[in-house]
């Protein structure tokens, strides 16, 4: 380990503001700031009501169609579901038990109070709360317990993008129980055609007709995400290219139209906009209107994001958008109510003049696949500011990509991107040799004064699996460490910025003074929510990088816990479990 002497001065500390939560109400992160907070899943009962296929449907007081008909309900009918038989769903109607045909109905859920009680019995787990790509079933270990015998599950997965029910469950068991042998409940719970995202999975169980919450958890379900639920189609003077998801297509500002124009109505109750970038533009002019085209208030905005966004009022019945810069069109535009799922609608603070940790990843998707739970475990502690660096531009997919996981993560703050070539290299020399042009030493140093982070985390100097900008930026790092306090290296931003002193540096798989991070460690008192899970949920988000790169495989065989400590100045870790030691 390279040993510095403790630089006394203004190496204060600011503490991270976590917005947009990560935690719902069912404690899906870390917590979150009161006005952020989102609705949690409420306790639910089962319901059928006639598929659209049968217009009605039959109630009849035994199962078969030659028992005595107790009612009729239309196709806006419904009623709630206490169990089954092979062929029909047992039904109340008023206090009477009633049965009604499977087939001539569908079975869904409904809100049966505000909130999920907290008491949770019994040993029940998902095996996996990131089911592998393909699978079937959420599989169950251990035992569902209740505090009396329940003779009927019902299930239900929670989806927290839309703040809906999205798949309803149900077994009836051959005998009432108190315990419930998670083995018996094998292909209770299929999960073939839900979409993907983060869900909440419920189970309850029914005893007399009364329900009692057994079991819940989240759980990430990869694949296809649709968008959080917007108001986007209330709104006028959108074209194609903005409300597709394609950051290929966008509408583009002309000599004849400079400026894009919303208008909202009022039934919208819009309180957010949200605006992604084809091209960042020099700046953009945002104009609120309210009734009558009254100027509520106009704003110009340096920008630096590809994704912004505007805190609307309810008063606001029009927003005009002017971008100024070459190609700076809007690839995407969608306006938010009074509800919508904030950990996954993006709003990115300004980096701190200070920080405490950076995290450099050379590529887009490097700094969860070889730094693992680094973005998330740090962006959940409220006592540490964390940003990220990119040392290269991957190009505008995978820049969405990385701010999509990003955000996932837990990061609120917009990402630094250095922009150098993205090309694989050979070796240490290769890279440096085609990133000579962008004076790579100085854009690194530039970063280091302007932020001052006092602990940086990067790659392997072995660059992983051998990439040679890999090696060349852990290399760069290191020697940028003294450059950084070097007042005659780049004197301007010397003067701009000061020099800095970065305290510790900790590259990936450095073999000496080495530290091992328990990403498996819970957040929360779930016990799945844990660093490595959000690290692997926000990994999902990088699309384009599945074929090749998969974090069970190389985030494992490349051991994303394990960093070396190459240098400090604040002596040795004694601890060996926090980045931060001996820096506070």
């Amino acid at each position: 380990m390279r040993m510095g002497f403790l630089r006394h001065g203004a190496a204060g500390k600011r503490a991270l503001c976590l917005t947009a939560a990560l935690l719902t109400a069912l404690l899906l992160c870390a917590p979150a700031l009161a006005d952020d907070s989102q609705p949690a899943p409420p306790s639910y009962r089962h319901v059928c009501m006639p598929s659209k296929s049968a217009g009605g449907a039959t109630v009849y007081a035994q199962p078969g169609t030659s028992s005595a008909v107790i009612t009729k309900i239309s196709a806006a009918g419904e009623l709630v579901v206490v169990g089954e038989t092979s062929n029909y769903y047992r039904v109340l109607v008023g206090d009477q038990l009633g049965y009604v045909q499977k087939e001539m109905v569908r079975l869904t859920a409904r809100a049966d109070s505000e909130a999920l009680p907290e008491a949770i019995l019994g040993t029940a787990a998902l095996e996996d709360p990131i089911p592998k790509l393909f699978s079937n079933y959420l599989v169950l270990t251990g035992s569902i317990v209740s505090d009396v015998p329940v003779d009927t599950l019902f299930a239900y997965l929670w989806d927290e993008r839309h703040f809906t029910v999205e798949k309803a469950y149900m077994r009836t068991l051959e005998r009432p129980a108190a315990s419930i042998s998670a083995s018996t409940l094998k292909s209770f719970l299929p999960i073939g055609n839900v979409d993907g995202g983060r869900k909440t999975l419920v189970i309850q169980g029914a005893a007399n007709g009364e329900l009692r919450v057994l079991f819940r958890s989240p759980v990430y379900i990869r694949g296809k995400q649709e968008d959080p639920s917007s108001v986007t189609g209330m709104c006028a003077g959108l074209n194609d290219a903005l409300l597709d998801t394609k950051v290929s297509t966008a509408w583009m500002p002309t000599k004849r139209q400079p400026a894009l124009t919303v208008t909202i109505p009022e039934a919208a109750d819009a309180t957010l906009m949200t605006i992604e970038w084809k091209v960042i533009p020099d700046s953009f002019t945002v104009e609120l209107y309210g009734d009558g085209n009254r100027l509520i208030s106009s704003d110009i905005r340096e920008t630096g994001r590809y994704v912004d966004w505007v805190a609307l009022t309810r008063e606001v019945r029009t927003v005009t958008v002017a971008p100024v810069g070459e190609e700076a069109g809007i690839s995407t535009l969608r306006v938010y109510g009074q509800t919508y799922s904030r950990h996954a609608v993006q709003q990115w603070e300004d980096i701190p003049e200070k920080i405490d940790i950076l995290a450099v990843s050379t590529h887009q998707d490097d700094e969860f696949l070889f730094l693992g739970g680094t973005i998330p475990y740090y962006s959940w502690r409220d006592d540490v500011t964390l940003a990220v660096m990119y040392m290269t531009d991957g190009g505008r997919m995978r820049m969405r990509e990385a701010l999509e996981g990003l955000w996932t993560a837990g990061l609120r703050y917009y990402p630094i991107t250095l922009g150098m070539e993205d090309k694989y290299s050979l070796n240490r020399d290769q890279a440096g040799g085609r990133w000579k042009k962008y004076d790579p030493a100085a854009l690194v140093v530039r970063a280091l004064r302007r932020y001052k982070p006092e602990v940086i985390v990067c790659q392997d100097f072995n660059g992983e699996y051998g990439h040679g900008q890999h090696q060349y930026t852990v290399q760069l790092l290191s020697e940028c460490l003294a450059l950084a306090n070097d007042p005659t290296f780049d004197p301007a931003s010397a003067a701009q910025y000061g020099v800095w002193q970065v305290k510790k540096m900790y590259s990936h798989l450095y073999p000496e003074n080495q530290i091992r991070m328990k990403w498996d460690q819970p957040l929360d008192s779930t016990g799945v929510i844990t660093p490595m899970f959000l690290a692997k949920e926000a990994y999902d988000k990088h699309r384009t990088q599945q074929a090749s790169f998969s974090m069970e495989y190389h985030g494992e065989l490349y051991d994303n816990t394990m960093f070396g400590l190459y240098y400090s100045a604040v002596g040795p870790d004694v601890e060996k479990n926090d980045f931060m030691e001996n820096v506070r």
